[in-house]
């Protein structure tokens, strides 16, 4: 009887499965995370109306996000544990990529996916990508599978994984575009394969139609477009490089220098004009969304192109001379490394650090915050704080005033200078990106 034996992606999987797990409570949530999750709390009609509220804001993250805190109970580990899920299940579809697209090293391909700070930083976020991520690379095996078969069922099942992929994060559909842009191409593929995959995609594509014409009544009901610009200083050359992985200037040289080496390659990658588009559309995708919707860049709209680079770079360090392969794997892996450590380790912004310090304020203080809609994210970490938050703080004998870590230097004048009117400052009790101030009354 044939014993099974875990081979080392198996291994390198579990592994990170393990790390993963071990450091998602280490940082408190911050600003992005809790936007995500305080609407959680609400009806499903308002949850739902919040959501279309946001660009590109879509509904199963939240609707998984929310039956994991209701089964599990709220925490910081519970609030990312979907994200960290997608991104170990993203890991075996990744391999299973590998295998099929002819690298030969996939345990090196593997790691060097997981390893990549674009990708490790959204299986450490409590948000959609790394939902997103998991589809699209879901959607890559399942369109590869409906190519070589040509059947109704293959091609089905690629456009679920498209309606779900819409669902997740709408980028998700940069890669598909890329998908069937090759596959027209391609002339050893008979019509009728391409006929049912495209019928598939179209079908997928509707299905996502009412949620965007409803998402769009909504935000022009609230008009929730006009706080958002685009401007080409957003994007410069050296700002595309420098977050193009993650990782930094020297993580994002060494995997571009990698992956253009397996481009080049004809024996270490199949489908490498497939890797190619599905590249191009996932990184000039983005731009020109955000140009057209009039939305501002993000680097984490570059993170559908982050499996068809890392692909390609695994591909290229076999086909490269040693050295040359060997000091590109080094330098990306030691880069990447150091920003992943310190994606784990560092807090992204001093929310966390505030509440604790609100948390433990006398139960008679009167907290005011810059600006006063900023109270919830408080009261989404210390709900306690309830309370505590004042809404016209000048009467108050003691008041402490917050100003966030986002608050502009109008919204912190406005406060101090109100309070100082009737009030002297006693203490700083927090400072860095945000403070926290003591007032008495005089």
């Amino acid at each position: 009887m044939h014993k099974w034996r875990p081979n080392a992606v198996t291994i390198l999987i579990a592994a990170y499965a393990v790390l993963l797990c071990a450091v998602l409570p280490l940082t408190p949530l911050w600003l992005d995370e809790i936007q995500q999750l305080a609407p959680g709390r609400e009806s499903w009609p308002a949850l739902i109306e919040w959501i279309q509220t946001n660009p590109g804001g879509v509904p199963l993250p939240y609707v998984e996000q929310r039956g994991f805190i209701a089964l599990l109970g709220h925490s910081v580990f519970v609030a990312r544990l979907p994200a960290a899920l997608c991104s170990i299940a993203g890991a075996v579809v990744f391999a299973l990529l590998c295998a099929r697209l002819g690298i030969r090293k996939r345990a090196w391909a593997t790691a060097l996916f997981l390893i990549l700070p674009l990708q490790f930083r959204y299986a450490l976020e409590a948000r959609g990508y790394s939902q997103g991520l998991l589809c699209a690379l879901l959607s890559l095996w399942l369109f590869l599978r409906a190519r070589d078969r040509g059947t109704a069922a293959s091609a089905a099942l690629w456009g679920a994984s498209v309606v779900v992929g819409l669902y997740s994060q709408p980028l998700t559909i940069l890669p598909v575009m890329g998908e069937l842009l090759w596959l027209i191409g391609q002339h050893d593929v008979p019509s009728r394969t391409k006929r049912v995959i495209l019928g598939a995609t179209l079908v997928g594509v509707l299905a996502f139609v009412p949620w965007c014409v409803a998402e769009r009544h909504t935000q022009a009901r609230f008009s929730s477009m006009s706080h958002y610009f685009f401007s080409w200083r957003q994007i410069t050359p050296l700002t595309f490089l420098h977050e193009l992985s993650g990782g930094g200037y020297l993580c994002t040289v060494a995997l571009l220098f990698a992956a253009g080496a397996g481009m080049v390659s004809r024996s270490a990658l199949r489908h490498r004009q497939l890797l190619l588009a599905i590249a191009l559309g996932g990184l000039a995708g983005p731009i020109a969304m955000d140009a057209l919707a009039n939305y501002f860049f993000a680097a984490r709209q570059l993170l559908f192109a982050a499996p068809a680079l890392v692909l390609c770079a695994a591909a290229g360090t076999q086909s490269l001379r040693a050295r040359a392969g060997q000091a590109a794997l080094l330098a990306f892996l030691g880069a990447a490394a150091f920003r992943d450590y310190r994606l784990a380790t560092l807090p992204k912004d001093g929310f966390g650090a505030q509440a604790r310090v609100l948390a433990q304020l006398p139960a008679d203080t009167c907290v005011a915050v810059a600006p006063p809609g900023q109270a919830t994210y408080y009261l989404y970490l210390r709900p306690e704080l309830r309370t505590k938050i004042c809404g016209e703080p000048a009467g108050e004998p003691h008041v402490v005033a917050v100003m966030s870590p986002y608050s502009t230097a109008a919204e912190r004048s406005q406060l101090t200078g109100m309070l100082e009117r009737s009030h002297h400052r006693t203490a700083l009790l927090e400072s860095g990106s945000g403070e926290i101030l003591e007032y008495e009354k005089r």
